[in-house]
């Protein structure tokens, strides 16, 4: 009973780790193609213009994904441990490679696209925008503590959320300069559309209309009309931005339930199963080996762009999994707990 449960489950949630996939290649290519202009390296037009195209939907699409898990975590852990629980997995690994990254570009800036000193440290805790792809864990963890705050004060008010997080997102720009307000502000209704959202996402009828091909396939032409039309106006103003992820978010939902139905490209689900470790290790995995390329005399964006991005998320893959067998695993997860003794709860 219990393995068959856990089965239906896995199938059911399936179209998540196609989306967490779709999302984080999507955000590896657009790492890697910057990181190969700032190298100096020429990029054709047409690749730049695709991946600020496809900007608008990647990260509030994690965050909204996230939101939809939001009472069903708290439900199964309990408060305590839920924030213990985001400790390990965000905090402590953003606190642990921000260290290990800011480190070694000071270490090794004659080979870094980044320019470090020692007061980059302040920066993990003031300016996360600064610290290239890591800024996303603080964000996260930042917004669902926030949210965890709110929604016991609000007693779970879901309206009340929503409402919050459109001043929020009004208001953001005005912070813009300060990363670590600014990715509160702008994300928190993407999270807050996960929660309110979750009770439709994971209804059976729902799904059957999602993993609809016909749908997906109208759904495309909107789909690449909204993002070609931020491409233009990326400036735009944020009450417009918002239905323009929103529905970026839908279409890669859309896209992710048709392929968990038809159980194709399955490499999608398995590089969204293991998103956060591909975010963390795949800049410094890329470095390297985009070093190692071109002092070997390949100099062409395109091929380096196209051997980069599969490069960089199998051996993340790969790392993780080493480190994991090896007892390494401290460097992605905290080991905070949470100790109950009888009915009441202390921490350890």
């Amino acid at each position: 009973m219990t393995n068959n449960s856990t089965t239906t489950d896995s199938k059911r949630y399936a179209w998540v780790d196609y989306a967490k996939g779709i999302a984080i290649i999507l955000v590896v290519y657009r790492h890697l193609a910057y990181g190969l202009l700032a190298k100096g390296i020429e990029m054709p037009a047409s690749i730049i213009a695709a991946n600020d195209m496809l900007y608008s939907f990647r990260m509030p699409l994690f965050f909204l994904l996230s939101g939809a898990f939001f009472v069903r975590s708290l439900s199964k852990r309990g408060e305590n441990s839920f924030v213990f629980n985001k400790i390990n997995t965000l905090l402590y690994p953003y606190l642990l490679w921000a260290i290990v990254q800011i480190t070694l570009q000071i270490v090794f800036s004659a080979y870094t696209n980044s320019s470090r000193t020692l007061a980059d440290y302040l920066d993990i805790f003031l300016q996360p925008r600064k610290l290239d792809q890591l800024w996303y864990l603080f964000a996260l963890f930042n917004v669902t503590i926030l949210y965890l705050t709110v929604n016991l004060l609000t007693k779970g008010n879901k309206y009340i959320h929503l409402l919050i997080g459109l001043v929020f997102l009004g208001f953001s720009p005005t912070i813009r300069e300060y990363s670590a307000l600014y990715d509160i502000m702008l994300h928190y209704i993407f999270f807050a559309v996960g929660d309110f959202g979750a009770k439709f996402f994971f209804q059976e009828n729902v799904q059957q209309r999602l993993s609809n091909p016909q749908y997906l396939f109208f759904s495309f032409f909107v789909f690449i009309g909204l993002q070609f039309y931020y491409l233009f106006h990326q400036d735009m103003n944020m009450f417009l931005y918002l239905p323009i992820a929103l529905y970026g978010c839908l279409f890669v939902i859309q896209l992710s339930s048709c392929l968990a139905a038809s159980n194709k490209l399955q490499f999608f689900r398995t590089i969204g199963h293991y998103s956060l470790y591909i975010y963390l290790l795949h800049v410094s995995i890329a470095a390297i080996l985009r070093e190692i390329l071109i002092r070997s005399g390949l100099t062409n964006g395109t091929i380096l762009l196209v051997i980069l991005i599969p490069s960089a998320i199998s051996l993340s893959l790969l790392i993780y999994k080493c480190c994991v067998k090896f007892g390494f695993s401290f460097l992605f997860t905290g080991q905070f707990k949470v100790k109950q003794r009888s009915k009441s709860v202390s921490l350890q």
